[in-house]
């Protein structure tokens, strides 16, 4: 039995090497065509890039348009030669989004695709000053973002959409108006020891299924982590929205003043909160550091309530929630919670706190909710209905 085992693992591993071995290698240096080189490319090729500064013209609107299955594009980044060490994709013309990768023919804008993209690895790459996303895909199933960087996107940085089976690794993204990071839309996803900064929200989740962000470091943005009722969106709700884990993460110093466009949902957004989570239910938020977060260290607010808290204009009433608005069935625990809701005065008719639990009962029962073994003893928190966090979840 073990001897036909192990010729079952030797033929797979000689299938595995054969299939590398067919697979082609494009390199391009300073002065080529990285899209070329993409045009170029079969099913699981690798392309290398150089270190150097690459605008590409040949593409009125995206900077690189990747839409081949699993290719690999590689930055050989250079980290000891600081700036001139890296790969870096500007902004060229017309162009809009930065590093695009989606099946032939299904744009950013396009709200269906008959298709699927299977596998997208982007490595190495710094990619700069576009005026929309910086690094986006769209239904592309297995997609890894290892090592990039995104330098003012002025609407999202890294942002995975309509995708799933993905892993966002060790980025850094800061500069958007939007958010830095954003998974909307997409199932199975990890979010794994990057940063983001600068920017009116540093990571957020929308209309996603098991999403979880562990290790990552998120600072001085307007609010550090949103995790957003489906009217926040631009994607359809899911079936199943639910399992975002929110866990070992360090959140602080989310003091930004709000740059977001006006008359965008981001505008109504106040500084200082370290984690916001409006109408989402089945989440876990602990073990997080979440310190000097001058108004909110941790927010859970019913959407409806927060609406109209941000913009009176926004309400139920008058933008009626795409599905049920009240947080439910979350898990708040054993998060560090130091020096939050220091404002004075608070941006907002509320107390500034670590913790904030803040649903309209008649519209947003809120139940099963839990929170406890938050940490320090004697942490701040305001809490309604009722004065007390609730731990009919617990």
């Amino acid at each position: 039995m073990k001897t036909r085992r192990f010729l079952v693992l030797l033929g797979i591993a000689l299938l595995a090497a054969a299939s590398a071995a067919n697979a082609g290698i494009h390199r391009v240096r300073p002065g080529d065509s990285i899209q070329a080189a993409i045009d170029a490319a079969s099913p699981g090729d690798t392309i290398l890039v150089s270190p150097g500064t690459y605008e590409e013209e040949g593409n009125a609107e995206y900077g690189l348009r990747i839409a081949t299955d699993n290719l690999r594009i590689i930055g050989k980044v250079r980290p000891r030669k600081g700036e001139a060490g890296k790969v870096r994709l500007l902004h060229s013309g017309t162009q809009q989004t930065g590093i695009y990768a989606a099946p032939d023919g299904c744009e950013f804008k396009d709200s269906e695709c008959p298709e699927q993209l299977e596998g997208f690895y982007l490595r190495g790459f710094t990619v700069e000053g576009f005026p929309v996303n910086g690094i986006q895909t769209r239904w592309v199933d297995g997609f890894k973002f290892v090592r990039n960087e995104s330098v003012n996107n002025l609407n999202n940085g890294i942002y995975p959409t309509l995708s799933a089976n993905g892993l966002v690794s060790h980025n850094t993204s800061y500069g958007s108006l939007d958010s830095a990071l954003w998974v909307a839309g997409s199932e199975h996803v990890r979010v794994i020891g990057n940063e983001v900064y600068g920017s009116p929200i540093g990571f957020e989740i929308t209309v996603s299924n098991d999403v979880t962000a562990i290790f990552n470091h998120i600072h001085d943005n307007t609010v550090g982590v949103g995790l957003f009722h489906p009217n926040a969106a631009g994607n359809p709700p899911l079936p199943v929205m639910e399992d975002w884990i929110l866990a070992f993460n360090r959140i602080e110093d989310n003091n930004m003043p709000n740059t977001a466009p006006p008359g965008s949902f981001q505008e109504g957004l106040p500084p200082g909160v370290g984690v916001l989570l409006t109408g989402v239910s089945d989440t876990v938020i602990g073990l997080n550091t979440v310190e000097g977060n001058d108004f909110v260290g941790i927010g859970v607010l019913g959407w409806c309530t927060a609406s109209a808290l941000g913009d009176p204009s926004r309400d139920c009433q008058n933008n009626p929630p795409k599905t049920d608005p009240s947080a439910n069935n979350n898990l708040v625990v054993r998060n560090y919670l130091v020096d939050n809701g220091t404002a004075d005065p608070p941006p907002l008719p509320l107390p500034g706190v670590d913790i904030l639990y803040l649903q309209t009962p008649s519209i947003e029962p809120g139940t099963g909710n839990c929170f406890r073994d938050n940490y320090p003893e004697g942490y701040s928190f305001f809490a309604l209905p009722g004065g007390a966090l609730p731990t009919d979840g617990c």
